[in-house]
C-alpha cells in the first residue's frame, strides 16, 4: 500500500525545504529513514459527515502512515449515509481507530474541537474525510516541527474523481507563512487543517475556538504567537475539491464570494479575526486590539492611527514580497480603499468565512 501511495503522489526526488516559507512549489521529497530517535506518537483527528464515497481512500492512506505510533480518532457528525457503518467496519479491523458518534449535529467547527479533545497523544493531525495522504506525511512533519508549535505542508488539488488538477494551495496563496509572528496569519491564513501537525498544548491554549473562524486559522495564529510555525514545501496531501467540500480553497472564486459585498466581507473578516485575537491573553494579543481600534478609526475618517500601525508593522503586513517600505504603503492604500468601499456596500448574504 505504501509503495502504491508514494507512486500516486509522485514524490521520490529530493526537493523538500523545511523551516522556511519557500515560494517555489516542491518537485518532490526524499523517502528516507526517519531521523528521530523515537517513533513519534501522533493522534489523527478526523471529522466525518456524509463522506461515505471518499472514506475508504482517506482511511487507507491514514493506516498506511509509516514510522509513527498512530491513533485515529473519528467523530461522525450525525451522517445520514453509510459513513458511520463504514467507520465501525474499519474500527473492527484495526484497533488504532476509535469512532465517536455525535448525538446531535455539531457542525464542522465544533466537531473538530470535540475530536481534538478526545486525542491521547501530544501531537495532533486534523484530517478531512475526502483527501489522500502521502504515507510519510506524518513522519516528515514530525521531523520538521523541531521545537516549534506547528508544522504544515503544501497540498495538491485533485478533483472529485481523484484526478490531479495541476496546481497546489501554494500556487493560489503565493506566500506560505512561517515563523513566530501571528500578524501575517491574521491577514491571511495559509495553514490548512488537513496539512498541519500541532502540539496538544497549542490546542489547549487556543480554547475556546471562536464560533465563526476556521479551527486551522485559529490554531495557526496561536502557534505563531508561541513557539512558531514551520512550513514544509512539499505536497504531502492530495486535497480533493468538489461542490460538497467545506473549505473554499481551490474552488471557483465566483461561487465562493458575495461579489456585491466583497469589501464589506473583507472588513468584517478582519474585524472579527483581530477582535478574537485581541480578547486572548496570548503573546502579542495587544496587536489585535490596536488593529481593531485602527480599523474603526479609519471607518470614522481618522486615518492616522491606521497609517502609523501599518508602518510600525511593515515587516508583517501584506504583500509579503518586495521592499517592506513599499509593502507598508501598498497595505495602507489597500486597507483605506477597502474600508471606504465597504461602507457603501450591502450587508452580507453569505457566511463570513465561506
Amino acid at each position: 500500500m505504501a509503495g502504491t501511495m508514494a507512486g500516486t503522489f509522485g514524490l521520490t526526488a529530493p526537493g523538500m525545504q523545511i523551516g522556511t516559507a519557500a515560494l517555489a512549489p516542491a518537485t518532490g521529497i526524499s523517502l528516507v529513514a526517519p531521523r528521530l530517535s523515537q517513533m513519534p506518537r501522533i493522534s489523527v483527528a478526523m471529522c466525518v459527515y456524509n463522506g461515505e464515497p471518499y472514506l475508504p481512500g482517506q482511511l487507507d492512506s491514514l493506516l498506511a502512515q509509516q514510522d509513527v505510533e498512530l491513533e485515529v480518532v473519528i467523530v461522525d457528525d450525525c451522517s445520514t449515509d453509510g459513513s458511520l457503518a463504514l467507520l465501525h467496519q474499519y474500527a473492527a479491523r484495526d484497533s488504532r481507530i476509535r469512532v465517536h458518534a455525535n448525538e446531535t449535529n455539531l457542525g464542522h467547527l465544533r466537531s473538530f474541537e470535540k475530536c481534538m479533545a478526545l486525542c491521547a497523544h501530544d501531537l495532533i493531525a486534523p484530517c478531512d474525510q475526502d483527501d489522500l495522504w502521502h504515507p510519510r506525511k506524518l513522519i516528515i512533519l514530525a521531523e520538521a516541527i523541531g521545537d516549534a508549535d506547528m508544522a504544515y505542508c503544501n497540498s495538491a488539488y485533485i478533483d472529485e474523481q481523484g484526478r490531479p488538477l495541476g496546481r497546489s494551495i501554494s500556487d493560489d496563496l503565493k506566500h506560505m507563512h512561517a515563523g513566530r509572528d501571528p500578524l501575517p496569519y491574521c491577514f491571511q491564513n495559509t495553514v490548512s487543517g488537513h496539512a498541519l501537525l500541532v502540539r496538544r498544548a497549542v490546542y489547549d491554549a487556543a480554547l475556546p475556538f471562536p464560533a465563526k473562524l476556521y479551527h486551522d486559522w485559529w490554531l495557526a495564529m496561536r502557534a505563531a504567537a508561541g513557539k512558531g510555525v514551520v512550513y514544509v514545501d512539499a505536497p504531502l496531501v492530495q486535497f480533493r475539491r468538489h461542490c460538497e467540500a467545506y473549505s473554499p480553497l481551490g474552488k471557483e472564486k465566483e461561487a465562493c464570494r458575495d461579489r456585491a459585498s466583497k469589501n464589506r466581507k473583507w472588513l468584517e473578516q478582519m474585524l472579527y479575526v483581530f477582535e478574537q485575537f485581541g480578547q486572548t491573553q496570548w503573546p502579542s494579543s495587544t496587536l489585535g486590539r490596536e488593529w481593531v481600534q485602527a480599523f474603526h478609526g479609519a471607518m470614522d475618517g481618522r486615518l492616522g492611527p491606521l497609517r502609523g500601525l501599518v508602518w510600525r508593522n511593515r515587516r508583517s503586513v501584506p504583500p509579503w514580497s518586495g521592499p517592506r517600505w513599499l509593502a507598508a504603503m501598498r497595505c495602507y492604500a489597500r486597507c483605506k480603499r477597502k474600508i471606504r468601499r465597504a461602507q457603501g456596500e450591502p450587508v452580507l448574504k453569505t457566511s463570513l468565512f465561506r
